[in-house]
């Protein structure tokens, strides 16, 4: 991690990128003053795109004023068994997959209609939010794989929900993808991959 995402971990961060990359703020004037932030713990999948996007995802959140821990990378099904038993508050995923995940014989493709459809089949208690432009390409699969965060529903606040959507509104399948490379050639670190995306913003 970069000196100024270091220094930005705290209220600097929260004013320099998050509230100027989303535009909103957080009225911390409506919490009582002996509550403390909600802890968030942000999971990933074993992907090299799950773990760039989680990372992300994770200083975004620590920017609007709660705790976040990071989880160790699992399989869809323990980070899906993570979120309903509350260990896991939000994890990215890919709308395609999540899809066929709990409707398996979904032959959807296009990107909205995957989207729409995934929100139906979610099991009570989990959401997503909006879906980015940034994509996943399967060799053979023509399904819709947009990234999309899942969410233990009712946990993250309205403001916190925004900060997620900008990030779908600014990761590109371009961004995705060079990120990733740098991380498989050992470049970077997931984590460092997500730094340096953030930083540029």
């Amino acid at each position: 991690m970069t000196a100024r995402w270091r220094k930005a971990a705290g209220t600097v961060m929260s004013t320099a990128v998050v509230f100027a990359l989303t535009g909103c703020t957080v009225d911390n004037s409506r919490l009582d003053e002996a509550q403390a932030p909600a802890a968030i713990t942000v999971g990933s999948g074993e992907s090299a795109e799950s773990q760039v996007v989680a990372g992300i995802y994770a200083e975004i959140l620590r920017g609007t004023g709660s705790p976040v821990e990071e989880g160790a990378a699992e399989t869809r099904a323990q980070y899906v068994e993570d979120l309903g038993t509350a260990d896991i508050t939000v994890v990215p995923d890919f709308t395609g997959q999540l899809l066929h995940f709990f409707q398996p014989d979904s032959t959807l493709t296009d990107p909205d209609e995957v989207f729409e459809e995934l929100n139906r089949s979610l099991p009570e208690g989990l959401s997503v939010s909006d879906y980015s432009d940034a994509e996943v390409k399967t060799e053979g699969d023509a399904t819709a794989e947009n990234v999309v965060p899942l969410m233990r529903s009712g946990v993250l606040t309205e403001d916190q929900v925004k900060a997620l959507n900008v990030v779908a509104g600014e990761l590109t399948s371009a961004d995705l993808a060079a990120m990733v490379e740098r991380v498989r050639v050992g470049e970077l670190t997931p984590a460092q991959a997500a730094d340096e995306w953030l930083a540029a913003r």
